[in-house]
C-alpha cells in the first residue's frame, strides 16, 4: 500500500511529534504543582471542565485608563503621600511665625514655714505665652525646601507610576483584542475540520477515501480544537490581565473571568 520511502517519512513525523507530547505532558504536571501550591493542598490537584471564552465589545482605552487611575492602590498611595507631604510643607513653613500658647496647670501645695505655720492647700495657675522666634539660623528655611523637595519627588513617582500604567492598560487592551480576534478566526477553523472529516468518513463509505484520509481529517480536527482551546484560555489570561491592570480584579460580581463555575468546573483531589 505504501513504499518504503513513505514509511520513513511517516516514523520520522512521528519521531519529530514525541519531543513535543513529553513537553506538553512537563507542563500539565507543572501546572498541576503550581496550582496545588496556590491552593495550599498538599495532595495532587487535577480540574476538569471546558473553557468557555464569550468574546463581545472588546474594551476601550480611555474607559479603562479611567477606571485604572481610580482603582489603582499605588496611585492612592501616592495622592494620599502627596497630600501629606504638602501639609508637611505648611508645617515646616510655621518655624518662624509667631506662636500662641496656653498653659495651665493645677495641683497641691505642701508648704512649711517655721514650726508652727503652714501654708498648704490646693494651688492653680494659668496664662497666655507668646513667642516669636527672631532668628532661627535658616533652620526653617531649610525645612520647608526639603518639605517641597519631598513633595516633588513624590509627584515624579506619581508621574512614573501613570505613565507605567497607561502603557499597561493599553497592552493589555491589545492583548485582550488580540486573541478575541484569533479565537475568531480559530471558531470557523474548527467548524471547517469538522466538515472535512464528515467528508472523509463519507468518501471512506463509499469507497472513494482511504482510512488515512480519515485518520488525517481527525489529526487536523483535533490540531484545531486544540489551537482553539489554546486561544480561548490565552482571551481568559488576556481578560483577567486587563482587570488587574484596571485594579478592578473580582470587583464585578457574576463575572466568568473571575470565578469558578460550578456547573463547568470541578476540582479533584488525588
Amino acid at each position: 500500500m505504501a513504499t518504503d520511502y513513505d514509511i520513513l517519512v511517516g516514523k520520522v513525523a512521528v519521531d519529530n511529534a514525541r519531543p513535543d507530547v513529553i513537553r506538553t505532558e512537563n507542563l500539565i504536571r507543572i501546572s498541576r504543582e503550581n496550582l496545588r501550591f496556590l491552593l495550599g493542598f498538599e495532595q495532587e490537584v487535577d480540574v476538569k471542565g471546558s473553557l468557555e471564552a464569550t468574546i463581545a465589545s472588546y474594551p476601550e482605552y480611555e474607559t479603562a485608563m479611567e477606571l485604572a487611575i481610580k482603582n489603582r492602590p499605588e496611585l492612592s498611595d501616592l495622592r494620599h503621600r502627596i497630600e501629606v507631604a504638602n501639609e508637611l510643607v505648611k508645617i515646616a513653613n510655621a518655624g518662624d511665625k509667631p506662636r500662641l500658647d496656653l498653659k495651665a496647670g493645677y495641683g497641691f501645695r505642701d508648704l512649711d514655714v517655721g514650726q508652727d505655720h503652714h501654708a498648704n492647700g490646693s494651688a492653680w495657675s494659668a496664662g497666655l505665652f507668646v513667642t516669636y522666634p527672631i532668628f532661627d539660623g535658616l533652620r526653617t528655611r531649610g525645612r520647608v525646601s526639603q518639605a517641597r523637595s519631598n513633595v516633588a519627588t513624590l509627584k515624579i513617582e506619581e508621574a512614573k507610576a501613570l505613565d507605567s500604567i497607561k502603557l499597561e492598560v493599553r497592552d493589555a487592551c491589545n492583548a485582550v483584542r488580540e486573541a478575541g480576534e484569533i479565537v475568531k478566526a480559530l471558531s470557523s477553523t474548527v467548524g471547517q475540520a469538522e466538515r472535512l472529516l464528515y467528508m472523509a468518513e463519507k468518501g471512506y463509505e463509499y469507497g472513494v477515501k482511504t482510512k488515512l484520509d480519515v485518520d488525517d481529517a481527525e489529526l487536523n480536527l483535533v490540531k484545531a480544537k486544540g489551537n482553539l482551546a489554546r486561544a480561548k484560555r490565552d482571551f481568559l489570561v488576556a481578560s483577567v490581565n486587563l482587570e488587574r491592570a484596571k485594579g478592578a480584579l473580582g470587583e464585578e460580581e457574576g463575572d466568568p473571568r473571575l470565578k469558578f463555575k460550578s456547573q463547568n468546573s470541578k476540582l479533584e483531589k488525588k
